[in-house]
């Protein structure tokens, strides 16, 4: 019977035809399109497309999707980088149109001595800062790093802030007069600030002209802000520019009162160089002098009659007459050189 039942079976089998797929390479085709009427080679598919765009009629593989999705992303990273940010300022800054001139720069020393003249100010440089020993590269630094803060992108900018803020917070001690110090201390950082603003605004308005009222107190606005970042609280800072030059007259009567510190140390900032002539300092002490309020003028003993009225005027003139007959490359911070560069190519190519 099982011999019989075996033989029936390889019977069955020869009569029936064995089953065939139709589709026996779809192992091997798994990423063809469905429609079977597309029977075109893949790159011919493409002939009417760029190859930043997609074909609707392919089947989409994986790497398909992530080589579009990567070109979509470099267009919109593209995009982004011509359309960046300028910074932590308003496009119209004020700050930016004062600080960009390179003649500011001779008011820095005069800045200098109004923050010292603060005794508690004198006892932080004093007991440490490095200037004396390398009062160039101090002054570069310094610079620079304002500089960066209004002329920078944002991260560059917001980059500078905190350097101030990590370089300030260990400097801390005591007076002279046994009162203790810290940089941080929002009323001292106010100070500072108010010394920059008002040096640079007096220097500025003497070769370009006077400032309005509404220049002269988003100016300050600026400089409130950048206080503000660093610390000091709102409610601190005065409110316009007007306030301002009250808040200068106030300290000057009542905390900015150099000691015997703060004289030496303003000796060593007028004087980096002692083995230089006394001769060569003169043009820079009458610039300093000028700029500096009457009251700080007699406490460090800083003469400024007519020899130095008449030089003081003289130079004035001078930058007045070649300012607009030089090129930025002498006019201009390299700082602000860079950001009108830059800031002018995104315009056009937008």
């Amino acid at each position: 019977m099982a011999v019989g039942r075996r033989q029936a079976d390889r019977e069955l089998e020869r009569r029936v035809d064995p089953l065939k797929s139709d589709h026996e390479g779809d192992g091997q085709h798994e990423h063809r399109p469905l429609d079977t009427r597309d029977s075109e080679p893949r790159r011919k598919q493409h002939c009417c497309y760029s190859d930043d765009e997609l074909d609707p009629r392919v089947a989409l593989r994986a790497e398909d999707v992530r080589n579009a999705l990567e070109r979509i992303a470099e267009r919109s990273q593209e995009h982004t980088r011509s359309v960046r940010d300028t910074g932590i300022l308003a496009a119209d800054s004020v700050a930016r149109r004062i600080n960009r001139e390179t003649f500011l720069l001779l008011g820095g020393t005069a800045a200098l001595l109004m923050q010292v003249a603060h005794p508690l100010v004198a006892a932080g440089v004093d007991q440490h800062s490095d200037f004396r020993k390398s009062p160039l590269r101090r002054l570069v630094r310094t610079v620079n790093t304002t500089l960066a803060i209004v002329f920078g992108e944002r991260t560059t900018a917001e980059g500078a802030l905190k350097r101030i803020g990590r370089r300030h917070a260990p400097v801390r001690g005591q007076a002279a007069d046994g009162r203790t110090y810290r940089a941080r201390d929002p009323e001292l950082m106010l100070w500072v600030q108010a010394t920059l603003v008002l040096t640079s605004v007096r220097w500025y308005e003497a070769i370009m002209g006077r400032l309005s009222k509404s220049e002269r107190d988003a100016y300050w606005a600026e400089g409130k802000f950048f206080a503000g970042e660093l610390g000091v609280p709102k409610d601190l800072l005065p409110a316009t520019y007007a306030d301002l030059e009250r808040y200068e007259a106030e300290m000057l009567r009542s905390a900015v009162i150099p000691d015997a510190t703060a004289a030496a140390v303003a000796r060593d900032v007028v004087r980096p160089y002692r083995w230089l002539p006394e001769l060569l300092y003169w043009p820079t002490d009458v610039l300093t002098t000028a700029l500096l309020p009457v009251p700080l003028r007699d406490a460090f003993g800083l003469r400024f009659g007519t020899p130095e009225r008449v030089f003081y005027r003289a130079v004035i003139v001078t930058i007045r007459a070649l300012r607009p007959l030089s090129p930025e490359l002498l006019t201009v911070v390299p700082q602000a050189r860079r950001f009108e560069k830059a800031t002018s190519g995104r315009r056009e190519a937008a």
